[in-house]
């Protein structure tokens, strides 16, 4: 097997990859026992023990998925490393644990969550991240959201702590607030794969009383929806009608404006996701970058043109890289003569490069985001994104049908 080829990234922290099926290197210097402190991440713990810190779940010995439950990890524990038959692993030490089976090492007296992981994927603040960058939203979707249609005065622009009003909302709840920046296309094929949707704020409903609703008449019960009652204009026409959701402005990011998409806000940490390398091929390219700018760097935010239906999912990390350049053999470019013969080839391809890693935080079937955890040089649109290990590969562009005919330039 293949040894990682380390190269100028390690003069920026960076190791060139290995494949993800390669058992994992311990680092020299990795720590026998280890105390999880306060703002530990388990990017950082790992990189402690890994070169390759997305392939943490490879030390527990176990699927990444079965660490969830009991295996907690919080300030406090003690990691102990430990070799069996040759293989490394990591553990908790011996000693007391609480009532999940989570081992505990007394600290000062303080409340304690005790679902989930005590401590985050890697250091990113991937609420604000998620609120302050644009993300991908399903065009269904947004037909199908609700949306705010008044505010205080006939006003347009909305602000924190103000009643605003929504039409379409079916539960209680906090809701993000969003609209539609742009379409993402796929660059072979310019197919619509998702929209590009930033968000503005955070709104709660508010309860009410709905004394019209619940006075309409038999008429209206027998042809009307459940939440919809008739409204007199006047002595001849009356009209369907629904009573608006009065919600209240509890953040507001950037401008909430009138006819903002509502979305019901995830209950729970949605960010929790374990780093891991992906278990199949990936080739994905990045299709837009956030903020407008035209290349990104590190915990900047990528969008890929490819999501869940391609089997990628949250907390994958796959490495970035600088796509194979094309070099024409031909006089003009005064490094190698034209070929002579048909039985010489025309052109030189230059290998991928690596440059970057990145996590990815939210799917759609069609489409990621995804942060940049480390960066070599800037990321643009077109670098592809795969699994680690292809640095100085020589990626095909495509891959032609049995019956297709490839016909390279003419010089």
């Amino acid at each position: 097997m293949k040894r990682p080829i380390i190269t100028l990234l390690c003069a920026v922290g960076m190791v060139f990859s290995v494949p993800a099926s390669a058992a994992p290197d311990i680092r020299p210097d990795a720590p026998q026992r280890y105390v999880v402190k306060q703002g530990d991440t388990l990017w950082s713990i790992a990189g402690k023990y890994l070169y390759q810190p997305w392939q943490w779940s490879s030390l527990w010995g176990r699927n990444r998925h079965e660490i969830d439950n009991p295996h907690r990890i919080y300030p406090g524990q003690v990691l102990v490393l430990r070799y069996t038959g040759g293989q490394p692993g990591l553990d908790f030490e011996h000693g007391s644990r609480n009532a999940d089976g989570i081992p505990v090492i007394k600290l000062s007296p303080r409340m304690r969550e005790t679902s989930g992981y005590g401590i985050p994927a890697v250091n990113v603040q991937f609420y604000r991240l998620f609120m302050q960058h644009p993300q991908i939203i399903s065009p269904q979707e947004t037909a199908d959201a609700p949306r705010l249609i008044a505010g205080p005065d006939n006003r347009l622009l909305y602000t924190t702590g103000q009643r605003v009003y929504a039409y379409g909302i079916t539960e209680p709840g906090r809701y993000l607030t969003y609209r539609i920046n742009k379409n993402i296309t796929d660059p072979d094929t310019r197919k619509v794969l998702g929209q590009e949707a930033v968000f503005s704020g955070i709104v709660r409903t508010l309860p009410y009383t709905d004394t019209a609703l619940a006075n309409r008449s038999r008429r209206a019960e027998e042809k009307l929806e459940d939440n919809e009652y008739y409204s007199r204009k006047n002595a001849l026409i009356h009209l369907r009608t629904q009573s608006a959701q009065p919600m209240m402005v509890e953040t507001a990011v950037s401008e909430i404006r009138q006819n903002d998409y509502l979305m019901k806000l995830p209950e729970g940490d949605s960010f929790h996701m374990i780093p891991h390398a992906p278990n199949h091929p990936v080739r994905a390219k990045v299709v837009s970058v956030f903020d407008g700018v035209g290349e990104a760097g590190q915990f900047q935010t990528i969008t890929l043109n490819q999501g869940a239906a391609h089997g990628l999912d949250k907390g994958m990390v796959l490495s970035l890289y600088k796509r194979n350049r094309l070099i024409r053999i031909n006089p003009e470019n005064n490094l190698l003569p034209a070929p002579k013969s048909r039985d010489i080839a025309e052109a030189v391809s230059i290998p991928a490069e690596e440059i970057g890693l990145a996590m990815i935080y939210r799917t759609s079937e069609n489409l990621s985001s995804a942060i940049i955890l480390e960066s070599l040089t800037g990321i643009n649109i077109g670098d592809t994104a795969a699994e680690p290990g292809r640095d100085l590969d020589n990626m095909a562009d495509f891959q032609p049908s049995e019956n297709e005919t490839v016909r390279l330039p003419n010089h």
